[in-house]
Order: C-alpha cells, then sequence, then structure tokens
C-alpha cells in the first residue's frame, strides 16, 4: 500500500532499526516509543487490521510477538 509507512519499512523504502525480518514479519524499534525499547511487529503483507489477518498468518505473527516480547524482556532486565 502506497501511503502505509510499515509497508515501505518492510519494502526497505524507509530506514528502520529492524530487530527480526523473516518470511513471515518485520519487527523493528518504534521510532517515538511509547517505552524504553518498544518494538513494532507487522505482517510483510499489508492489512488494515488485526481483524484483516488471514487465519494462516495468525499463529506465525504471534509466536513471533511472544518470541519478541521474551527477548525484550530479557534485554531490558
Amino acid at each position: 500500500m502506497a501511503d502505509c509507512v510499515f509497508c515501505s519499512i518492510v519494502a526497505g523504502e524507509l530506514e528502520a532499526e529492524i530487530v527480526l525480518d523473516d518470511e513471515a514479519a518485520v519487527a523493528f524499534l518504534d521510532n517515538r516509543p511509547l517505552f524504553h525499547g518498544h518494538v513494532l511487529l507487522v505482517p510483510r503483507e499489508h492489512h488494515e487490521t488485526i481483524e484483516d489477518l488471514p487465519p494462516e498468518l495468525v499463529e506465525p505473527l504471534f509466536s513471533r510477538a511472544r518470541r519478541l516480547a521474551r527477548a525484550g524482556r530479557e534485554a531490558m532486565a
């Protein structure tokens, strides 16, 4: 999607501090974090809301969210 900042980051068109990049998702540090170490996780394909996420992407995305949560907790300890 042309106007989506997240899609531009996934495509490599906008700079971001990438912490995860694989076939299903990209995660990067928030440039205006709510708290130190805040990470944004997005699927590689554009979806407006989590309700729009196809069922086959739910598990891959949320398994990565769990992995990032654990890594963030350990890094911030």
